[in-house]
């Protein structure tokens, strides 16, 4: 009984990671729309019928953006799927981008995802909130993100562990550690570029289930993984239980 009684609880932990409520929010369906946006610039594109929408700065795209974000003034964590990038001409380009005090132009105080010139897509830190230095390899390029798979993304700021942390489909991907930005509020952020129009992406790409939230919300992992975890959490309960 009190092995179950674990089991479930790890489970509710599970479930209770992603009930947090998200300051910004966009989720599309066959059925339709669901957004909590306000005061965002520009739009994504969404085809009633599809179960996503797309950005980017070619045909049927969009860069969505704002620059006066107010309500996220600490830790924060941004999620997002992404799949079905059109173009393999990126290098140097910007998919999403991550401002602090009140930028609205250039790269200075900022945070971007972005391909290299070999195609792998890294999280830079390019200055954001003053802070300096640390960039995180994803493990995927543009070759991935071209299939019709969606990869999640989850970018964390935890001011109480110093740590600036990149998941991608649940997984850690790589931290930045003694984080401590001297402007830690997020300010700003923009999809498909950065502020400026610098760097903007090349095609478009599919994209749902974007949340920004005013704290640290730690990514589920995929179902086989959690699956995995809890059948070797029980066997060695049961397995300290006989002993």
């Amino acid at each position: 009984m009190k092995r179950s009684l674990i089991i479930l609880a790890l489970l509710a932990a599970a479930g209770l990671a992603n009930a947090a409520t998200p300051i910004y929010s966009w989720e599309w369906t066959t059925e339709g729309a669901q957004i909590t946006a306000p005061g965002w610039n520009g739009s994504f594109n969404y085809t009633a019928g599809n179960d996503y929408a797309t950005f980017g700065s070619g045909s049927g795209g969009g860069t969505p953006y704002k620059s006066g974000i107010a309500d996220i003034t600490g830790s924060f964590t941004v999620s997002f799927d992404l799949k079905n990038l059109s173009s393999t001409g990126n290098a140097w380009k910007d998919v999403f981008s991550l401002y602090s005090n009140g930028t609205v132009s250039g790269e200075s105080n900022s945070m971007v995802l972005e391909f290299n010139e070999a195609g792998e897509l890294y999280f830079y830190n390019k200055g954001f909130g003053g802070q300096t230095g640390g960039n995180i390899n994803t493990g995927l390029t543009w070759t991935n993100l071209q299939q019709d798979t969606w990869n999640n993304f989850s970018i964390v700021s935890d001011l109480s562990s110093q740590t600036l942390s990149v998941y991608v489909n649940g997984a850690l991907a790589g931290t930045i550690t003694g984080w401590n930005p001297s402007s830690p509020a997020l300010t700003g952020s923009q999809f498909g570029s950065s502020f400026g129009e610098v760097r903007p992406m090349n095609g478009t790409m599919d994209i749902n289930n974007i949340k920004f939230y005013d704290g640290v919300v730690l990514p589920v992992p995929e179902a086989a993984t959690a699956s995995l975890s809890l059948l070797g959490l029980g066997a060695l309960l049961m397995r300290r239980r006989r002993r």
